[in-house]
């Protein structure tokens, strides 16, 4: 292979190679939050609903894609086929209409300018709200676009164009007008003809494919007409009109346009043009990927990436993130909590890390998609079944592209099991039965059903239905603290509802009832009172004592210390909090006195 053509494989080589690095390293978390927000079934009747429609086929497509994205590499290496495959067919696109057959790429700015399109497509997907499905849509069209110039004859050409039309808007919506304008343009760029032919095929061409939509709405009533004009679902938020997507077919006009009309530029050493298109194409990655979208979004793949571990029950890997970064969402910090939990060390270290008051350990209710999801976790594991299985539903019904999610159908699953609940319980179990990826679970979970002993056993599901409370009550958001007591008091030995217990009191600064609740008898002991317990404990006999010598609690003698130390500075100084932050954020006492959670906890959600 001569030189020239080797080099015809270095920019898309290494232009794939980043999406997959990017995706893989930087935000495996955004594919992962995609699928689980979506029910991918292999059954006839999902086939018939989702592809019922214009553009239902590409929606089809990207969701059969999506259920992929639960495996960070392979969801990683999908995308990057699809990026690589836009630039790859806007190349050919372009080759086709300059009919440079021998012309090695690094001689002309064309494969340059064919990598700005899925620059731009990239840009858009690292925003979670983009799917997949818009992705396909843009390769179907490509393609079939590929295909329409392959006819020498220029009737064949106009018969090809008139027949794909209406098949490709029902296989990929509103994208067909791409595919229709790129056609036209072939035409009357290279094969001249009488103008006055032209002029009425092109208006023919144009006119029907605006006129679909309307065809659409007519026999199918039931979506607005917006709806037919995209056809595929190109962002989860589908009422919303996903304009970033026009200015992407707009570039992708102007780039064959652009490159069709620039001149051939002789270049003997291809390898100087090949290295120059090449730290070109980096740089802007660079600028665009890694400096205006990755700093944009970071904040939400932090979000996932806690999720995403607490969903899996990677434990460690959460407080690994919060050792890297505290985290200083609730969401987020509700996983914190969680894990130190699992792995033992909530009432020691919970403190070390920043907390934003209840919210941060039971966070409320909110009408959204994402933030019942997460937060159903830490009800689900203290027992409170119901209120897991209120959140699960809620947030699948809030999704805004009115999809089912397969996170929300397992815990469905679960919570019915655990109630005892087995014809509900099995009717999720029949769905999931037809995915890909929870097919084997589900078969394993049916063999539950009806099962007491078993399910009385499990590891996880048995202790669940164990400290399930055994008495009727409202929940309220108001009274967790009672709800905890409550959980408690019937099971002695329910560790998590007596730390979640003692947390959400000290969380909520609650110093009247804390010693109380530590004093409730309980079916299990520490080697030695937990740190946050200790500093709680020091502060309130503080409060009425002037020294520690007669404290009916074994605290060590270092808290004493530091409780005088922290008193002195506190009460001595004008201004002691930028001195107690320096020495003593990581403590009860500073939580207490400088932290007011209620307005911050407001504008984080908010935010959210």
């Amino acid at each position: 292979m001569q030189k020239k053509y080797y080099l015809n494989f270095v920019l898309p080589t290494v232009y794939a190679l980043c999406v997959l690095l990017f995706f893989r390293r930087f935000f495996p978390h955004h594919l992962h939050f995609h699928e689980q927000f979506q029910l991918f079934l292999f059954t006839k009747n999902y086939f018939i609903e989702t592809c019922s429609h214009p553009g239902g086929f590409s929606n089809y497509l990207g969701r059969f894609f999506t259920q992929f994205y639960l495996f960070s590499f392979v969801g990683a290496l999908l995308v990057s086929c699809f990026l690589t495959g836009i630039q790859q067919l806007v190349y050919a696109i372009v080759r086709r209409f300059r009919k440079d057959k021998n012309n090695s790429p690094f001689q002309s700015f064309g494969l340059f300018l064919s990598f700005l399109p899925s620059l731009f497509y990239w840009y858009l997907f690292c925003d979670e709200n983009a799917q997949t499905g818009g992705i396909i849509a843009l390769l179907l069209t490509l393609i079939v676009t590929l295909i329409g110039t392959l006819p020498k004859s220029s009737v064949n050409r106009y018969i090809y164009l008139f027949i794909s039309i209406p098949i490709l808007y029902w296989l990929a919506g509103g994208t067909v007008i791409l595919c229709v304008l790129l056609l036209i343009g072939y035409e009357w760029y290279g094969h001249p003809s009488p103008v006055a032919r032209h002029s009425l095929l092109s208006l023919a061409a144009i006119g029907l494919a605006i006129l679909l939509p309307f065809i659409a709405k007519h026999f199918m009533a039931q979506y607005p007409l917006s709806r037919y004009w995209w056809g595929v679902d190109y962002v989860h938020f589908i009422n919303y009109s996903p304009h970033m997507i026009a200015y992407l077919w707009l570039l992708i006009l102007l780039v064959v346009a652009a490159a069709v009309f620039l001149p051939v530029v002789k270049i003997k050493k291809t390898y100087i043009s090949g290295s120059v298109q090449t730290l070109a194409l980096l740089l802007i990655i660079y600028i665009l990927i890694l400096k205006i979208a990755y700093p944009q979004h970071l904040w939400k793949e932090e979000v996932m990436a806690y999720d995403y571990h607490c969903r899996m029950r990677n434990w460690d890997k959460v407080i690994e993130a919060a050792d890297r970064k505290p985290p200083t969402i609730p969401m987020t910090v509700a996983c914190l909590n969680l894990a130190l939990y699992k792995t033992g060390q909530l009432p020691d270290r919970m403190f070390a890390y920043f907390q934003n008051g209840p919210e941060g350990l039971l966070p409320t209710f909110q009408r959204d998609f994402m933030i019942p999801t997460v937060a159903g976790e830490p009800y689900y594991h203290l027992g409170f079944v119901n209120t897991a299985q209120r959140f699960a539903f809620e947030a699948m019904e809030a999704l805004p592209d009115y999809q089912k999610s397969v996170r929300s159908i397992k815990r469905l699953a679960e919570t019915n099991l655990i109630n005892g609940y087995y014809e509900a319980s099995s009717k999720y179990l029949h769905l999931l039965e037809n995915t890909l990826f929870y097919r084997n679970w589900a078969k394993d979970a049916r063999r539950f059903l009806g099962d007491e002993s078993a399910i009385n056993a499990h590891s996880e599901w048995g202790e669940i239905r164990r400290f399930q409370t055994l008495q009727d009550f409202l929940f309220s958001t108001e009274e967790k603290d009672g709800m905890l007591g409550i959980f408690f008091q019937q099971q002695r030995d329910n560790r998590m509802a007596y730390e979640y217990l003692l947390a959400y009191t000290l969380l909520t600064k609650n110093i009247q009832k804390f010693p109380a609740y530590f004093m409730m008898e309980k079916d299990f002991s520490y080697p030695e009172i937990p740190k946050s317990y200790q500093e709680a404990l020091v502060y309130i006999w503080g409060l009425n004592h002037d020294d520690f010598s007669d404290i009916p609690f074994p605290v060590n003698e270092s808290i004493i210390q530091a409780a005088n130390m922290y008193a002195n500075t506190y009460t001595s100084s004008q201004s002691p909090e930028p001195v107690l932050r320096k020495y003593f954020s990581k403590t009860f006492w500073y939580y207490l006195h400088f932290r007011d959670y209620t307005r911050q906890e407001t504008e984080v959600v908010l935010q959210y």
